[in-house]
């Protein structure tokens, strides 16, 4: 799940700063960011955690499978689009927007609920269904709607499919970040919160019912949810977080438009895997800390602009960074420019070799930065994947 982390401001960080980098964030909600902990502390309990879940007992496994999904609907309707929407037109705020640079929220919106859908398809609406049809139709037709109300907001073309293109046609206009700041857009947005709101009512009142309904047959089924929804999701992640990684070392030693544009669709590409999984953050993703690690947000841009000022270009292994310098957001924003335009692939190229600070001139910082970057997550994402086996 996303958590809005607020890290102490630096105007620069030098380098020996950002190797002893180690020091604890909070967010609103005071969970912790992982920073803290060591990661291998955590390796032992974690792994084979595919075969931890399944010797549950059915009343636990169904628990913690309609935990997850109640959890990411609250945190998107709530959370990822309701903080931006504010009280009021003259009080929405876009900063707090996730995928804000790429214009991606709306996407990322649907893929969160999307998660929901695959969760239920893979196994879980089969117990439900043999506890009680009813409800589990009524959850299925209002999930449906929900889906289509997000797509809604963001659907330039008006085909009820939402794509790139629909989010990035005429500069933006239809991004979630544009559409919370005028009153036709804010009325979709409500529509798709208050849809969200119905579904998480529903799903928490139904919870008690099938877990307390499911039998050990019904482990057959939850078997199948861990199988072919978790387990094999994060092993797609993790192939396509290996892309991103190539993508963006491919970018640093041959710095051209071309290579930003594939970048920017590899970024897309793990964001979806990623986001498609949000129903089910449980288990490694949690004790390990990969959810801070790789996708905090908002991104701390002053810290972070401070950092590449300080940036020793030897470095590579980023991983005591704050994790508000570091993962999906950070990557994003150095790879689309900070949202306020759609910038070309070409601007980006200027921008990503234009030296940062006095001492980069023979070295692209930012480009390195993405490179380090690319690697400490796809080494986070892959801790994740191995976690699972």
């Amino acid at each position: 799940m996303k958590q809005i982390i607020k890290i102490g401001l630096i105007s620069i960080v030098t380098a020996g700063m950002i190797i002893g980098c180690g020091s604890s964030s909070s967010n609103s909600n005071n969970s912790s960011d992982g920073e803290n902990s060591n990661p291998n502390s955590n390796a032992n309990s974690s792994s084979g955690y595919k075969a931890q879940f399944k010797s549950k007992s059915i009343g636990d496994q169904v628990e913690e499978l309609m935990g997850g999904i109640i959890g990411i609907v609250d945190e998107v309707g709530n959370g990822k689009m309701g903080d931006p929407m504010g009280e009021s037109l003259a009080k929405a705020d876009t900063t707090k927007v996730e995928s804000q640079f790429s214009w991606n929220s709306t996407m990322d919106f649907y893929n969160n609920i999307l998660s929901v859908k695959n969760v239920c398809d893979g196994g879980l609406e089969e117990i439900a269904e043999r506890v009680d049809a009813i409800k589990t139709e009524e959850i299925e037709e209002t999930l449906n709607e929900a889906l289509a109300l997000i797509v809604a907001i963001s659907d330039h073309d008006g085909d009820g499919k939402l794509t790139t293109s629909d989010l990035v046609a005429d500069n933006g206009v239809m991004a979630f970040r544009n559409q919370v700041q005028n009153a036709e857009g804010r009325a979709k947005i409500q529509k798709a919160i208050d849809k969200l709101a119905d579904l998480q009512g529903k799903l928490e009142a139904f919870k008690p019912i099938i877990t307390s309904g499911a039998t050990e047959t019904d482990k057959k089924e939850t078997a199948e949810v861990i199988d072919n929804v978790i387990v094999k999701g994060y092993t797609n992640l993790g192939t396509e977080a290996d892309k991103l990684a190539i993508a963006l070392s491919t970018l640093k030693s041959n710095p051209t438009a071309q290579n930003v544009e594939k970048a920017r669709t590899q970024w897309r590409a793990t964001r979806l895997h990623w986001e498609s999984g949000e129903g089910h953050i449980f288990g490694p993703v949690d004790t390990l800390g990969v959810d801070p690690k790789v996708d905090s947000w908002p991104v701390d841009k002053t810290q972070l602009d401070g950092a590449l000022s300080g940036w020793d270009a030897e470095l590579s292994n980023i991983d005591g960074f704050p994790v508000t310098m570091k993962g999906f957001h950070a990557i994003e924003y150095l790879l689309f420019g900070d949202g306020a335009t759609q910038e070309s692939a070409t601007d980006a190229i200027t921008r990503l070799q234009t030296p940062v600070g006095d001492e980069d001139i023979a070295e692209k910082i930012r480009l390195g930065y993405l490179e380090a970057m690319g690697k400490s997550f796809a080494k986070d994402i892959k801790s994740l994947v191995d976690a699972w086996q």
